[in-house]
C-alpha cells in the first residue's frame, strides 16, 4: 500500500511532498530457488521504509514466505513462441506500468534480460544484482543505471571486464540472519552429524565426499552423514554409497526450502561444500550463518570464506585432505566452535539483513534521483 511520507526538508509553500519510490523486484525462473532467504529478508527490510514493493515472478513460484499484502505480486508465464512472447511481454509491461513502478531491480542475472525488456517498454531505469564470476552481464543499455555485486571478487571481476563505469558498480553483500552462537558439538552423547550440500550435477566432488566418509567409518568414528541436494549424479552416488557400505549411516535428502534447510543445519555439526563454484552460493552462506563450521572445496566468489579463519578449505577431489579436515574438527571441539564463532562475527559485520537493506535503499534513491524522505 502506498504511503504519503512528510517531507521535512525546506519545500516551497504548497508543494506536494515527493512520492516514495515504487520498486519492482524481478525474479527469473531460478532466482527464488537460488536466493529465497535473501529475497525474503530484502523485502521485509524494504517494507520498513516508505517504499512500495512489487514482486514480479514466474507463475507458480513458491512465494509462501513473501508478505502479501502489502507486497503486490505479479506473475508471468512467457512462451518461447516469438510472436506470442512479444504479445505477452507487452501485456506484462502494461501491467507493470499500471502499478506506477519507478524502478526495476533484476534480483540476479537470471532476471536481467526480462528486466531490460520491461524497462525499455515502459521507459524506466533498472539495476541488476550479480552473484557470479561468470560473464552474466556483458553489455548494458541506457536504462541500466547500477550493478550490485554480491561480493568483492564479483565486483573486481565486473570492474576488470569494463562492463560499465566504476561508479555504476556497487558492492551489495546478501544479508542473512545469523545464529547467536556456534551450534556444533553441543551434545557429546550424540553421533557427529556431517552434512554435504549442493547440486549433484558433477559426480566427482560428491564421490570424494562419500570416500572420505568411508575413511571415517574405517577409523570407527561415531558419525552420521547427509547428502543434501539432487541432480543427475544421484543414481551413481547411491551406487557408490552401497559399494562403500555407507547406507546404514548415510541419508540422501532432496534439495530443501529455506526453512527445512535451516532445520537440517541446526542439527548439523559440520557442513561440507564439495563443488568448486563461480557463484556465491546462498546455501553455503546459510550454513555458516547457522553456526556450523564449514569445509569448502573452492567457493571462488564467496569473500566470506577466509581459509583457517571463517572456514577450512580442502583441495577438490582430495579424499585424504577432506577426511583429515573433518577429523580435525571432530577431535577439537573448542577449535571447531571458535571457527564457527569467527564466521558468525564476520557475517554480522558484512552480511546483516539490515546493512543489505540500508545500502539497497540508498542505491534506489541515488538511481531514481529522488530525495529520501525524513521519518
Amino acid at each position: 500500500m502506498s504511503q504519503t511520507v512528510p517531507n521535512n526538508s525546506a519545500e516551497p509553500p504548497g508543494k506536494v511532498p515527493a512520492k516514495p519510490v515504487r520498486v519492482c523486484l524481478v525474479a527469473g525462473h531460478e532466482t527464488l530457488r537460488n536466493l529465497g532467504p535473501v529475497v525474503r529478508h530484502m523485502i521485509i527490510g524494504l517494507l520498513d521504509e516508505p517504499l512500495d514493493v512489487t514482486l514480479l515472478c514466474p507463475a507458480k513460484s513458491n512465494i509462501a514466505d513473501i508478505p502479501t499484502p502489502p507486497v503486490q505480486v505479479i506473475e508471468y508465464d512467457l512462451t518461447r513462441i516469438p510472436f506470442l512472447r512479444k504479445r505477452a511481454l507487452q501485456a506484462l509491461a502494461e501491467q507493470v506500468a499500471q502499478a506506477g513502478i519507478s524502478l526495476l531491480h533484476a534480483l540476479d542475472a537470471d532476471a536481467a534480460e526480462l528486466t531490460g525488456q520491461l524497462a525499455d517498454g515502459i521507459g524506466v531505469n533498472y539495476i541488476i544484482g550479480v552473484y557470479s564470476l561468470g560473464r552474466d552481464v556483458r553489455t548494458l543499455d541506457m536504462h541500466c543505471k547500477a550493478i550490485a555485486a554480491a561480493s568483492e571478487p564479483i565486483r573486481q571481476r565486473l570492474l576488470g571486464s569494463h562492463v560499465g563505469p566504476e561508479e555504476m558498480i556497487h558492492l551489495l553483500r546478501p544479508g542473512v540472519h545469523q545464529a547467536g552462537e556456534a551450534t556444533c558439538f553441543t551434545d557429546p552423547s550424540r553421533a557427529t552429524a556431517i552434512v554435504a550440500g549442493g547440486e549433484f550435477h558433477e559426480y566427482r566432488p560428491f564421490a570424494t565426499v562419500l570416500k572420505a566418509f568411508a575413511e571415517l567409518q574405517k577409523q570407527q568414528r561415531d558419525c552420521v552423514f547427509f547428502l543434501v541436494g539432487g541432480g543427475p549424479g544421484e543414481t551413481r552416488l547411491r551406487q557408490l554409497a552401497e559399494k562403500l557400505n555407507l547406507m546404514s549411516d548415510l541419508t540422501f535428502v532432496d534439495r530443501q526450502g529455506a526453512d527445512s534447510l535451516k532445520g537440517i543445519l541446526r542439527a548439523a555439526d559440520i557442513f561440507i561444500s564439495p563443488t568448486p563454484s563461480n557463484r556465491l552460493e546462498i546455501e553455503l552462506l546459510s550454513a555458516m550463518a547457522a553456526g556450523v563450521p564449514i569445509i569448502d572445496a573452492g567457493a571462488k566468489a564467496c569473500d566470506f570464506i577466509i581459509p583457517d579463519e571463517t572456514a577450512l578449505t580442502y583441495q577438490s577431489g582430495n579424499i585424504g585432505d577432506l577426511s583429515d579436515k573433518i577429523a580435525a574438527l571432530m577431535d577439537n571441539h573448542a577449535a571447531s566452535g571458535q571457527l564457527a564463532e569467527n564466521a558468525l562475527a564476520h557475517l554480522r559485520e558484512n552480511h546483516s539483513p539490515a546493512k543489505m537493506t540500508r545500502q539497497l535503499i540508498d542505491l534506489y534513491y541515488a538511481v531514481t534521483g529522488k530525495k529520501r524522505p525524513v521519518n
